[in-house]
């Protein structure tokens, strides 16, 4: 039986041996390129939210920094154009069985997966899901607005850490932020420092009966160490909860139709030849609302008014980076008023945040931080944690929240392997 086996794999080898090599020599003609890419991020943290209605108590935690991992390849096709794939998923919540608070896991292609062509002439143009240009190109996706995976600074110094301020609806600044499902999305060539992106997201759904196609816009210009950016997002018959306000479960979008909810902004860094970073950023939010009036003494007939509620956002960052192997870091911000708001007065949804920390790099592909953050939310606000955010109701169910007064805080220590 032995000498049979050894036969046999002997007879196997000499048949694959050509096969595979042909296989490989089949794909350098072809020029297939492919890669394996991703982090895992983990924290250790102490963390709390007092203030509003239900408190969330002190307590450790293990918690994730929206770890992934990736494969990601191309096939040329010409001396300027390729064909390109990307297939990423999260392991967020590796932690725990990859199941967050909100009762959810990731897949494989939870993250950013998409195929298309790249043009060096004309740019590059995918279909899937993917962040949007307000996102990738000058939002947290991007080194203009964010950083990737803590290998670089941009405006939100501290992302993909508890300490985040950026990057969704529940943050302070950007939060018009999104990854867009069955989506396109063009970026164009850098020409001269400018380069410009658009977004597409369809609504196959359009549940409510309305459609909520989305799209945004973003362009930015850097020379030298300055970069200056803008974008633009618009969601369609999107808008404020009104009813969730009055019944305490905060500020919150969704299904509206026959109004919009919309977001620009601004951003800009400067890095100094002393490895100083800085940067800043500005971003107007307009919700939409659709609002039901019952009849009254006053008012024979119910009706319903539609309207639109305003609310500014800006953030100031900066880092030091001291030799090779560490960043000093720290950023502030803070959301304004909420003009025109149907429920308690403007400035009860304002919020604040401050962030600090310092990373010490063993090498390019590990690193080891530590972090503050303070979050302070008037009684209508809810701005949670960026990457872990906690929630003080209904905690493992997708309808989790945290109690609008609540203000988080957060301190930890994390370790990030990149890969």
């Amino acid at each position: 039986m032995k000498a049979m086996l050894l036969a046999g794999a002997s007879v196997f080898s000499c048949i694959c041996a050509p096969a595979f090599a042909d296989v490989s020599q089949a794909m350098k003609d072809l020029d297939i390129q492919t890669t394996i890419y991703g982090f895992l991020n983990g924290q250790i943290e102490s963390v709390q939210a007092e203030g509003g209605a239900t408190p969330y108590n002190s307590r450790g935690r293990v918690s994730d920094g929206n770890s992934r991992l990736g494969f990601s390849g191309s096939i040329g096709i010409n001396q300027y154009a390729r064909g390109i794939w990307q297939l990423e998923g999260g392991l967020n919540n590796f932690e725990n069985g990859g199941v967050n608070d909100q009762g959810s896991s990731a897949t494989l292609e939870s993250r950013n997966t998409f195929i298309g062509i790249d043009d060096t002439r004309f740019g590059r143009l995918i279909a899937g899901n993917n962040d949007s240009a307000y996102r990738s190109l000058v939002g947290s996706g991007g080194e203009l607005g964010g950083n990737l995976g803590l290998t670089s600074h941009g405006l939100d110094v501290l992302n993909n850490t508890s300490a985040q301020m950026t990057g969704n609806a529940n943050s302070i600044f950007s939060r018009g932020e999104a990854r867009y499902k069955n989506s396109v999305h063009y970026t164009s060539p850098v020409w001269a420092g400018f380069q410009a992106a658009a977004s597409y997201g369809f609504d196959e759904n359009e549940s409510n009966g309305g459609n909520r196609g989305r799209y945004s816009l973003a362009a930015k210009y850097g020379i030298g160490g300055f970069e200056i950016g803008a974008g633009y997002d618009r969601q369609a018959n999107t808008g404020v909860l009104t009813d969730n306000l009055s019944a305490g479960y905060g500020f919150q979008t969704g299904a509206v139709n026959n109004v919009d909810t919309y977001f620009y902004k601004l951003v800009a860094s400067y890095k100094f030849p002393t490895k100083t970073y800085v940067g800043v950023g500005y971003e107007v939010a307009n919700y939409g609302y659709s609002q039901f009036i019952p009849a009254s003494g006053t008012n024979l007939y119910p009706s319903t008014t539609l309207g639109k509620m305003k609310q500014n956002g800006w953030m100031i960052s900066a880092a030091q980076d001291i030799g090779e192997n560490i960043s000093l870091m720290a950023g502030y911000s803070k959301l304004g008023k909420l003009d025109d708001a149907t429920y308690a007065n403007p400035e009860d949804y304002e919020a604040t945040q401050w962030s600090v920390g310092a990373m010490y790099k063993f090498n390019d592909y590990l690193s080891t931080y530590v972090y503050y953050t303070d979050i302070n939310n008037k009684s209508q606000q809810s701005v949670n944690l960026g990457q872990a955010p906690i929630y003080s109701n209904n905690s493992g169910t997708s309808s989790a929240y945290l109690a609008p007064g609540d203000s988080p805080r957060a301190f930890g220590v994390g370790l990030i392997a990149h890969f």
